[in-house]
Parts: C-alpha cells; sequence; structure tokens
C-alpha cells in the first residue's frame, strides 16, 4: 500500500541474455496531465452553454459521480468521530458542524475536541488519518469545482479546466485530461481513509480487536500514516 503522493519507480531494468540493458518500460502519470502533453491541438468543447460533457462517455461519468460520492463518506467518518467525541449522538453537536461549510474549520473543531479528550497518541494518530483525507479533498474538490468538456479526439477521458484559467480563452496547459485511472485513484484513497475511520472509531470504542492496541499499531504501520506520524513527531 503506498504512502500519498508516493512517486512509484519503474521496475529494474532487466538483463538479456546479451548482457545488453533492455530499456525500462516508460511509467505511467500518477495525476491527470495537461492535454498540451496527451494530445496538443486536439479540439475543445468546453464552457459552452447546454453542453452535456458526461454523455460524451457516460460509464466514465459515472466513475467521476463515484469519485465525488466516495468523499462523502468521508466526511460521515468525520463527524461520527466528532459526535463520539463528545460522548455520543448529540443532535445540537451535529447541527453546530454540518452549519460549518468550511472544511479547515470543521478540522479545526474536531482538532479542538481531540485535545481535550483524547491521548495523545490517539489524537496524533487521528490527526495524520485527517491529514491523509485532506490529499483526497483536492482531488473531490476539482471535480465538484472545476469547469468540465470534453475532446472527441480522446473519447475515455473528460477535460477538466480551473474556472480562473477560463475567463479569457482556454490554454491546453491548464486543461487536465482525466481518465479512469484518475478516477479511481481518487475512489481508491477516500476508501482507503474510510478503512482507516472505521479502524479509529473501533479503537475509541474500545472494541475488543484492539485488545493491547492491537488497532492502533496496526493504523500506525500503515505507510500513508506512518510518515505523518514521523513528521509530526
Amino acid at each position: 500500500m503506498l504512502s500519498c503522493g508516493e512517486v512509484v519507480g519503474a521496475a529494474p531494468s532487466v538483463l538479456a541474455s546479451s548482457s545488453v540493458l533492455l530499456p525500462e518500460p516508460p511509467m505511467e502519470p500518477l495525476m491527470p496531465q495537461p492535454l498540451s502533453r496527451v494530445m496538443p491541438g486536439a479540439s475543445i468543447v468546453m464552457c459552452n452553454a447546454g453542453d452535456r460533457p458526461l454523455r460524451h462517455n457516460s460509464e466514465l461519468g459515472l466513475l467521476a459521480m463515484e469519485a465525488i460520492i466516495s468523499w462523502s463518506n468521508v466526511e460521515r467518518f468525520m463527524l461520527d468521530t466528532y459526535i463520539h467525541m463528545l460522548g455520543g449522538p448529540s443532535e445540537p453537536a451535529a447541527v453546530a458542524y454540518l452549519a460549518l461549510e468550511a472544511q479547515n474549520a470543521k478540522t479545526t473543531i474536531i482538532n479542538a475536541v481531540a485535545n481535550d479528550v483524547l491521548e495523545d497518541n490517539y489524537r496524533d494518530l487521528l490527526m495524520a488519518i485527517i491529514k491523509t483525507a485532506k490529499t483526497g479533498q483536492t482531488g473531490r474538490d476539482k471535480l465538484a469545482h472545476w469547469t468540465w468538456g470534453y475532446s472527441p479526439e480522446i473519447p475515455d477521458a473528460f477535460l477538466l479546466a480551473n474556472p480562473k484559467h477560463t475567463y479569457d480563452g482556454i490554454s491546453e496547459e491548464h486543461i487536465y485530461v482525466y481518465r479512469e485511472r484518475d478516477f479511481q485513484k481518487i475512489i481508491d484513497h477516500n476508501d482507503l481513509v474510510c478503512e482507516f475511520g472505521m479502524k479509529f472509531k473501533r479503537m475509541l470504542s474500545q472494541h475488543p480487536s484492539n485488545k493491547d492496541d492491537a488497532i492502533y499499531l496496526a493504523l500506525c504501520a500503515e505507510p500513508a500514516l506512518r510518515e505523518r506520524l514521523s513528521r509530526q513527531a
């Protein structure tokens, strides 16, 4: 399991029988690439009233929507954790939390409560999980707030651009090509955070599976969390 943002190196070169090193296969990009790299000069359908980009590839559109939906599961974990730290279900607490629209404000509240009710090691682990979650939020926010489009020459992708780059013409350098792997990466990341969250809630609930801090130690060993915990130390 890779830590967030970790770059995967290409496989080692294979030594042929003739002792000549074979070239390493090209690495697949880990992030959406600008259109200027993928297909310069491709036609673009974007920023037009009445455009329906998801109809360009409905199957890929469903995956894109799943990527957005997967973030809602992360938000549910943070809400559940906040309420649990306050002692259990509490409608006023939930209302107060949900009334906050800015994610940074929500994180600040969770930090404040965690500092008051959790032991230092549990608090540090929760902060590592939340920081890992925020990297997934960045990907989700682009899907939710950027301008969508497509190119007939790239049937297996959508085009996304930050609106601030679209008001006076669109440069290919600021248009990003999103394919299946890019949406799936967001989904996988958010699912992983939810898995961390589920295990953390078991810790708070003193679940038998956390005997001798077994769950806590397993979470601390997760590469994505171990790296962040080492930075926080």
